[in-house]
């Protein structure tokens, strides 16, 4: 089990944290890239620009993430702080479902997604669209699978009646 539990931290990792890194640095070069190109040499490229809008959509859906697994999102706290113990597990019970239920409900519609635009290929580089915007399959999937186990943590807790997290 300790071997399983290791190997999938290491796959998140890579997904989460080593290929938005090197999305990065792709994104870094192809901007400094056009800046030479465009402004030392007179002379604009054209696939800086699209292997910059293929690396930001990626490094933005694998930097979403990331920032669940460390729990970094931006959230209004205003209520939740003003509320007791139970009604906090509530809360958080309510929002698993809530996202888990919206992103599954979502699979289908991205499926068809995807299904299209791996038919339709990028301008310069010639990839297929579904390979661009597959980021964002990614993000649902790890999201959903989080999530769930946030909600199976919940619901331990509700029985337990621990502390909310």
């Amino acid at each position: 089990m300790d071997v399983w539990k290791k190997c999938c931290q290491a796959v998140m990792d890579f997904i989460e944290i080593y290929m938005p890194m090197c999305w990065f640095i792709l994104l870094f070069v192809a901007f400094i890239l056009q800046i030479i190109s465009r402004y030392i040499f007179n002379n604009p490229l054209v696939w800086p620009y699209e292997l910059a809008q293929i690396s930001y959509v990626w490094i933005i859906t694998l930097g979403c993430c990331y920032a669940q697994r460390t729990d970094d999102n931006i959230v209004f706290s205003v209520i939740y702080e003003l509320v007791g113990e139970k009604v906090r597990r509530l809360f958080r019970f309510l929002q698993d479902i809530l996202i888990v239920g919206l992103l599954v409900y979502l699979v289908p519609p991205a499926l068809e997604f995807y299904r299209f635009y791996f038919t339709r290929y990028s301008t310069v580089f010639k990839v297929p669209l579904g390979f661009v915007y597959l980021g964002f399959f990614v993000f649902q999937i790890i999201t959903i699978v989080r999530y769930c186990g946030d909600l199976a943590g919940c619901f331990k807790e509700f029985r337990k009646g621990g502390k909310a997290v």
